[in-house]
C-alpha cells in the first residue's frame, strides 16, 4: 500500500502541475479537477482503500499549486509527489479530521523540496 500511496501522490502532482502550466489552467481550477477525479475514480477501483488514496491526491494536487519560480521543471513535481507520499504516510494518524491537514502536508513537502535544492546548491 506504501507504494501505492507514494505513485498516487507523484501522479496528483504531476498530473495537477501539468493542467497549470503546459495546459494554462487556474490552480484551482487543476487542483479541483485531480480531486474530483480522484474522489471518483479511487473509491471504485480500490472498494476499501480509495477513499485514502482519493485523500492523498487530494494533498498531493495541493502541493503542486506552486510557483513556478520555485519549481520550474515538472520532475521538481516528481519529488514533490515523494515527499508528499512520504509525509502523509508518517503522519497518517496525527490530526485526522482537523481542518489544514493536507495542506498542511502539502506545504511540509514542496519547503522539504526547496530546502533540499537550496542545500544541494550551496554544497555544489
Amino acid at each position: 500500500m506504501t507504494i501505492l500511496i507514494l505513485l498516487v501522490a507523484v501522479l496528483a502532482t504531476s498530473v495537477t502541475y501539468t493542467i497549470i502550466y503546459k495546459l494554462k489552467k487556474g490552480t484551482v481550477l487543476a487542483s479541483a479537477l485531480v480531486t474530483l477525479t480522484s474522489g471518483i475514480v479511487f473509491p471504485y477501483i480500490f472498494p476499501e482503500k480509495g477513499i485514502l488514496l482519493a485523500t492523498v491526491a487530494t494533498a498531493g494536487s495541493y502541493a503542486a499549486m506552486v510557483s513556478r519560480e520555485k519549481f520550474p521543471r515538472l520532475l521538481d513535481m516528481v519529488f514533490v509527489g515523494i515527499i508528499c507520499g512520504l509525509v502523509f504516510i508518517l503522519t497518517q494518524e496525527v490530526f485526522v479530521g482537523v481542518g489544514g491537514r493536507l495542506g498542511s502536508i502539502a506545504a511540509i513537502s514542496c519547503f522539504t523540496w526547496l530546502g533540499i535544492k537550496k542545500a544541494k546548491r550551496k554544497v555544489l
